[in-house]
């Protein structure tokens, strides 16, 4: 989850950085300010590394991110952070109790299959197999594609369905369940048949 890098190794990241944006010359007034904040973190990051703690602040590492447009995966592994093993150590801790994930890892090129066909209206009202449900797929598309305005319903967001407090659920424990809002006419008058998640406010 954590390897040591040497602070040499992410002053010269750093340099490479700052380097390839100054290649570009601002075209705009928020490009321009956006250089400058780079500069001045860059200088501030630079003077302050080799006095600072081995781990930086969260801060710190979100303004990078933002800085140098990185994802926040890659803006960890500059300090020497792997986000993606978290996932490991989450599901070892948690996963007795159903909680929120991530919708996807932080390898934002990481290559996947996404569903080209939908079936027909009634595959989504029954238990259907999964052949009936998507019968042809997308192969090798980068997982940031889910981001797209025809991937994503607002408020969507994916749980994991824990082993120890999913007894009588028809979701299998261990499952990842997509959860998605509903209808203010089905909020006032569920559907016995459905499966509803609810979200106190302790967890």
């Amino acid at each position: 989850m954590y390897k040591s890098v040497p602070r040499e190794q992410i002053a010269d990241s750093l340099i490479h950085l700052r380097g390839l944006f100054r290649e570009k010359t601002p075209s705009n007034e928020k490009d321009l300010r956006a250089q400058e904040k780079r500069e001045i973190l860059t200088k501030n990051l630079l003077s302050n590394l080799f006095r600072t703690k081995d781990h930086p602040t969260l801060h710190a590492v979100f303004e990078v991110a933002d800085a140098f447009s990185l994802t926040l995966d890659g803006a960890h592994r500059l300090f020497g952070y792997e986000l993606e093993r978290i996932r490991e150590f989450d599901l070892k801790l948690n996963a007795g109790r159903t909680h929120i994930i991530e919708a996807h890892p932080f390898d934002r090129d990481l290559p996947v299959d996404l569903p080209a066909v939908l079936g027909r209206d009634e595959a989504f009202a029954q238990s259907s197999t999964l052949r009936d449900l998507v019968p042809e797929w997308q192969r090798n598309i980068p997982i940031h594609a889910l981001e797209d305005a025809d991937w994503q319903q607002p408020g969507a967001f994916y749980i994991h369905v824990g082993t120890e407090d999913s007894l009588g659920s028809s979701l299998p424990p261990g499952a990842i369940a997509l959860v998605v809002p509903i209808s203010e006419a089905e909020r006032l008058r569920p559907n016995p048949r459905a499966i509803y998640l609810l979200q106190f406010g302790n967890g």
